[in-house]
């Protein structure tokens, strides 16, 4: 007999079982009385578990609930089986953790199933009784109603413990009465109040045969003070109404365990953008610590440190870091909206916002942790997280834990914890902006911004660099001025966040500038306080923002307009400078899964969303100068193109599912595809800031057959809905602007051509009709996005007209002629007062127009497109490409230039443009003379090609 075994557990274990198994039984009896207590007071449970071998096999699916629900079939006792079944099923998950043959998602999977059963037939029972009394509810309209019991907390996220509450809300749909019998009206709400008191009753009360689970209703809205059930529209509107950032965090693991399961959901799936927003959301930090506060003062008052779940390191810690990234990045990404916690830290790890050696060793804590409570709980199934003092339940907790003694666990543990709260204060530390000394002279400038009218406050600002101080603090207190009447989290926030700003800015070169610039960004996003949470929790974004703003009133302007772009500018989104496809592809997937399928309006601001914080990005990296010309307008390409398929995808989606497949008269051969078709910046893989598209949009197929859905249309109709579809999404101002302005001048016949035109019939235009500046733009259009096939079908055609064999002197003639014309119009020098209007200010440089001048981009562009209508029909190479720099390597290659020229082309060219992304943000060209070399050279390349017809 092992030592500590009495005799009586012996016998009893041995009639049992055999040797091998008697003896692991009798070593769980010394580790938990309670199941010691069931072997002695209750053999015959113990007895029914072997017989049935379910202490030793794991339950199937919905096995324990069929099981339950048999079992009570047969009983006039309610609430007396209900505490025996419980019991029966505590011995079985006792056994099987403390022996290690459950491992901790099954121990934890089990309880939840058990609760979730016991639950469910409680409401099945007292409704079906009410039902017999008061007769069925029913709403006004006179649907019958039940009732829905949603789960939070650990049985929410079915992590029930061995002795765990269970965390419950009820609610009903809608008001009404039940009408008896007899006649007599039951409101429903007294109704459901009877039976929710009967189910708590049947759970919590202890009675000779125990309890089954504690209840805990203090969840609910309005506490303890507020009704036990509440109708639907009530809950909303307590939600919409008085919604904490506590109820936030207990709602993550919201689960719906009985009654009306489909309504439950469906209020959840409601309640979701209460719990998830739809921005980064680092105000959850703050509301986290200061919850994080609370507890520690409790483990302070009550001598908590030894609290396995409250004390440092402890379970507490590790959901909190799990439910902090929620909350914070849950409302963009849909992985994140997971009730397990262990499966939401190895998507913080997958996702990159944990090191992935952290989330490893979280978990480990996290389960050892867990494992230890359970140990603890076991013994004799109390509810508590302390570790033991005596050294008996000591020894017993090592050994459930496989530890050699209690030095042992005790060494194992406190590894664990370190590590937690390592990680838990990494999370969770006073805000970054403070902690990480940005601030100089703190105190300085918690005086400015406490009363910047003071003059101490011009003195210090002078002092600190500013150059015209007085109107700066008019400034700053005609800002205060405005604020109003500011929530108190608000306001607090706002008073820790200024201080820092004015410490930055006062770091830039024109700090006067910094400041002017940045105070519209903070007022835009004062009644929205998560915002300057985020600042202050997020130094390198604060930092960045205003190094930005102070190099950039257009970012600035951009920030001021869409305060979500400031969530860009942190670390994780600025880290490394990549733009490629595939991680551009994801980023808009990711943000697009959220959305629901038929929400166009959600769609739209969700692309524009997209395209200005990537674009603000290559903005800032072009600023920084981490990102030269070239790859930030491959960047702001390939956001269009990704745009433009999206816009494809939406509009095509809404008409196949509105009207069907566009098919050709000869059906079944084939269905009517799109293409679109970009010429200009688009085309040539040259995007700037700004920059509108040049599009064209080409169908290859029958434009007089008719699509196949029960809501015909011509298929003219269909391809005309689907342009105007998608210049609507592209072109539609809403909160967060518009995605781009579109030109469709460059279609065949220009504005007075039809808004689509077949792949047959633009070929035939290109052939017969279209004038030699339509064959030069041509030089630079690709398909983008649509059908592939089409696309494939038009660079055979763009290939073959551009390689059509042309009479050199009337190219020259009409491409110099074309030029003429536009320099006459439109360059800086040419008399025509409207000229400046028609151009960004950013093509501008000291009087030079750095694209229709002579010697300026325009230049450039007609000689590449003069040499590649000139000589595509013997160099079939020079059709491949559409942007001027590889058009020109192929130049140089095939020697159409000398090596010379072609390398003064591409410098002249790219340096134009980097002039032009420089002021498009805001900044101030310090000298002329490089780009006054480049033009000078580009009139002699001119010059030497164009009017002596070398090429």
């Amino acid at each position: 007999m092992a030592p500590g075994i009495d005799e009586e557990v012996a016998l009893q274990a041995k009639r049992l079982f055999g040797s091998a198994d008697a003896e692991q039984f009798q070593r769980v009896c010394l580790l938990s009385e309670y199941v010691k207590h069931g072997l002695l007071r209750h053999f015959d449970i113990v007895s029914e578990l072997v017989a049935s071998r379910d202490l030793t096999n794991s339950y199937a699916e919905n096995e324990l609930d069929r099981n339950i629900r048999q079992s009570l079939s047969t009983t006039n006792s309610f609430d007396v089986k209900l505490r025996e079944i419980r019991r029966r099923e505590m011995i079985r998950i006792i056994f099987r953790d403390f022996s290690r043959v459950a491992d901790l998602d099954e121990t934890t999977g089990d309880l939840s199933d058990l609760a979730d059963t016991c639950i469910s037939v409680c409401l099945e029972h007292h409704f079906d009784a009410a039902c017999a009394t008061y007769g069925i509810p029913k709403s006004w309209d006179g649907s019958a109603q039940q009732m829905s019991v949603l789960a939070l907390g650990k049985l929410g996220a079915r992590e029930l413990n061995l002795s765990s509450d269970i965390d419950l809300i009820f609610l009903y749909d809608a008001q009404g009465v039940a009408s008896s019998e007899s006649g007599k009206e039951t409101s429903n709400q007294a109704f459901f109040l009877k039976v929710s008191r009967q189910i708590i009753s049947s759970l919590n009360n202890t009675t000779q045969a125990g309890f089954v689970f504690r209840v805990d209703m203090r969840l609910r809205p309005y506490g303890e003070s507020g009704a036990l059930i509440l109708h639907r529209a009530a809950m909303e509107k307590y939600f919409v109404e008085q919604g904490r950032d506590w109820e936030r965090y207990a709602f993550i693991k919201a689960r719906v365990v009985a009654g009306d399961i489909e309504h439950g959901k469906d209020f959840l799936a409601w309640l979701k953008p209460f719990v998830y927003r739809k921005h980064l959301d680092y105000g959850a930090i703050e509301s986290l610590r200061d919850m994080k506060r609370l507890i520690n003062r409790q483990v302070e008052i009550n001598d908590l440190q030894q609290d396995l779940k409250l004390g440092p390191g402890g379970i507490r810690e590790v959901e909190f870091i799990a439910q902090a990234h929620q909350l914070i990045f849950g409302g963009n990404n849909p992985d994140l909206r997971e009730r397990r916690l262990r499966k939401v830290l190895r998507t913080c790890g997958q996702e990159s916002y944990l090191p992935e050696d952290v989330v490893h060793s979280l978990e480990l804590a996290y389960v050892f942790l867990r494992n230890s409570e359970h140990a603890i709980q076991g013994w004799n199934d109390k509810q508590t997280q302390k570790l033991p003092e005596d050294e008996a339940s000591r020894s017993r907790l090592a050994e459930v834990m496989a530890c050699a003694n209690w030095v042992d666990y005790v060494r194992v543990l406190e590894r664990h914890r370190s590590l937690v709260r390592d990680s838990f204060a990494t999370l969770m530390s006073a805000n970054q902006a403070e902690t990480d000394n940005l601030v100089e002279g703190n105190l300085f400038w918690l005086s400015v911004w406490a009363d910047p009218g003071s003059a101490k406050a011009v003195k210090y600002l002078e002092s600190a660099g500013f150059s015209d101080a007085k109107s700066v603090t008019a400034q700053l207190s005609d800002f205060i001025s405005r604020l109003g009447e500011l929530q108190e989290i608000g306001q607090e926030r706002l008073n820790k966040l200024m201080p820092i700003i004015l410490s930055l800015a006062a770091g830039q070169k024109d700090p006067d500038t910094t400041v002017e610039r940045l105070l519209p960004v903070i007022e835009a996003v004062l009644r929205r306080s998560t915002y300057l949470a985020f600042l202050l929790e997020n130094a390198d974004a604060l930092k960045r923002t205003v190094d930005l703003c102070a190099m950039s009133p257009w970012i600035a302007t951009q920030l001021k307009e869409m305060p979500i772009l400031l969530y860009e500018l942190s670390d994780r989104n600025t880290h490394e400078v990549s733009f490629g496809k595939a991680e551009l592809v994801s980023q808009l997937d990711s943000m697009m899964m959220v959305l629901e399928d038929h929400d166009l309006e959600a769609q739209m601001d969700t692309l524009r969303q997209f395209k200005s914080g990537a674009i603000l990005r290559i903005a800032a990296f072009e600023l920084l100068g981490l990102l030269p010309v070239m790859k930030a307008s491959d960047a702001l390409t390939r956001i269009a193109e990704l745009v433009l398929q999206k816009a494809f995808e939406l509009a095509w989606q809404q008409l196949v599912a509105k009207h069907g497949l566009p098919i050709s008269r000869e059906a079944p051969f084939k269905h009517g595809e799109f293409a679109i078709i970009a010429y200009g910046k688009l085309g040539g893989i040259e995007l700037a800031y700004g920059s509108d598209l040049d599009l064209v949009f080409v169908v290859d197929g029958d434009i007089h057959g008719s699509t196949d859905g029960e809501k015909q249309i011509n298929n003219n109709v269909f391809f005309s809905r689907m342009a105007q579809r998608i210049i609507h999404i592209l072109t539609l101002f809403t909160s967060l602007g518009s995605l781009y302005e579109v030109d469709m001048r460059l279609r065949p016949s220009g504005n007075k051509g039809p808004i689509i035109t077949t792949v047959g019939a633009y070929e035939r235009y290109l052939e017969s009709e279209a004038w030699t500046w339509e064959h030069q733009a041509l030089v630079r259009a690709r398909f983008v996005a649509g059908h592939a096939s089409t696309g494939e079908r038009f660079s055979e055609i763009r290939s073959k007209s551009l390689a059509k064999v042309r009479d050199n002197a009337a190219l020259m003639s009409d491409v110099t002629g074309m030029r003429e014309k536009m320099r006459k119009h439109l360059a800086s020098d040419s008399g025509n007062e409207d000229s400046l209007e028609q151009e960004d200010s950013s093509m501008l440089v000291a009087g030079f127009d750095l694209k229709h001048d002579v010697g300026a981009i325009v230049d450039i562009e007609f000689m590449v497109q003069y040499a590649v209508l000139a000589s595509a029909h013997e160099f079939k190479e020079l059709t491949r490409w559409t942007d001027k720099i590889r058009l020109l390597d192929e130049m140089q290659a095939l020697h159409l230039f000398q090596a010379e020229e072609i390398e003064l082309l591409q410098d002249a060219y790219l340096a134009y443009r980097s002039v032009v992304h420089y002021q498009w943000l805001g900044g101030e060209m310090a000298s002329f003379s490089q780009l006054q070399e480049y033009r000078q050279a580009v009139v002699s390349v001119w010059n030497k090609y164009m009017t002596n017809k070398q090429i």
